[in-house]
């Protein structure tokens, strides 16, 4: 608990052996109980039979959607659903079947275009006319992890691979840019399929618990999760699509404890939510990591405040998303969703 908020931690966008994940669900799940998860968001290809596992599996949640997949990109992650959308619809159609069915709609790795270390063609988000969107995938593990192995030539990177894994910049750059417009969620998504890569001797370089502990999302809620299956799910859905949440690379230093709040006498408003202060009185948006690290305020693409250290108070005033990133030894650590002055 942090600033009278509660945390969990979980993973989203993964694939089993429904679709192309090489582990049974049963694998997966385990992995993910032992990477001590939270919740697990599964999103096999145009696939739903996870559906079936739904629960509280020990102290895991397990959730299941699908990612909606066509060829040549434009792939979404569809969360909360009952029925498979179609891969044949177009992608406004597809956004508007989940919310037809009171689900979320996230773009999957918006600006990937494709990796030869493990031979994927592009598979970019092609259709920004789209409306109605929950949010964006602005970091991808196992994607933006290839493209920049791809982009480096690096047939087989010495030392961790994780050692090479980034956001891709472009992500981040159009969420700045839909966000001058309204609302947008940013999420981090594993893309966790623990694929053997044939370059490397089909050596798995991202099993499931590894990539689970790696790079997480972290929900930060008013309350409790129940343990009865109808009521959390509701409540983490709610959450995502509210984007309460920071997104943290958790390979690189652990985040659990971070806490991005505006504080105000009601207490404490947490990412993902607006509020109005009235005129032009300030607010204060606090930032309270458990390590040390340089802290980034950022409005409109353009960086107004940083700072650094494991506290840091900024004042803001002014309409708009305000939206923090963390780095440490040069790297993104920290992703939080903005919180809106009005």
């Amino acid at each position: 608990m942090s600033v009278g908020l509660y945390e969990y931690v979980g993973a989203v966008h993964v694939h089993t052996a429904f679709s192309d994940g090489e582990g049974a669900i049963s694998e997966v799940i385990a992995a993910a109980r032992a990477a001590g998860l939270d919740f697990l968001i599964i999103t096999d290809h145009n696939d739903l039979r996870a559906r079936e596992y739904e629960g509280w599996h020990g102290g895991t949640l397990v959730l299941a959607g699908e990612e909606v997949t066509r060829p040549g990109g434009n792939h979404m992650l569809a969360l909360g659903i009952t029925e498979l959308i179609p891969p044949d619809v177009s992608p406004q159609e597809g956004i508007d079947a989940a919310k037809a069915q009171g689900g979320l709609a996230f773009v999957a790795h918006p600006f990937y275009q494709g990796s030869p270390i493990i031979d994927d063609p592009p598979l970019p988000w092609r259709d920004w006319s789209v409306e109605r969107f929950d949010g964006i995938e602005v970091w991808n593990l196992t994607a933006d992890l290839h493209q920049l192995l791809g982009e480096r030539g690096l047939e087989r990177p010495p030392g961790e691979v994780l050692g090479y894994a980034a956001p891709n910049i472009a992500a981040l750059r159009k969420w700045d840019e839909l966000l001058a417009r309204g609302r947008v969620v940013g999420l981090g998504g594993l893309d966790a399929h623990a694929e053997r890569v044939a370059r490397w001797g089909d050596e798995v370089i991202l099993p499931y618990e590894k990539a689970f502990r790696a790079l997480r999302v972290h929900l930060l809620l008013r309350e409790r999760l129940q343990g009865v299956l109808d009521a959390d799910r509701s409540l983490i859905y709610r959450s995502l699509a509210a984007g309460n949440f920071f997104v943290g690379f958790d390979y690189l230093c652990p985040a659990a404890g971070t806490a991005v709040v505006a504080l105000t006498d009601e207490g404490a408003i947490p990412p993902g939510e607006g509020l109005s202060p009235g005129g032009e009185r300030e607010v204060e948006l606090r930032v309270s990591l458990p390590y040390a690290g340089h802290i980034l305020l950022i409005k409109g693409g353009m960086v107004v405040s940083e700072a650094e250290g494991e506290e840091v108070s900024f004042r803001i005033a002014g309409a708009g998303p305000y939206r923090v990133e963390v780095y440490r030894e040069g790297r993104h650590w920290i992703i939080a969703n903005p919180i809106y002055l009005r």
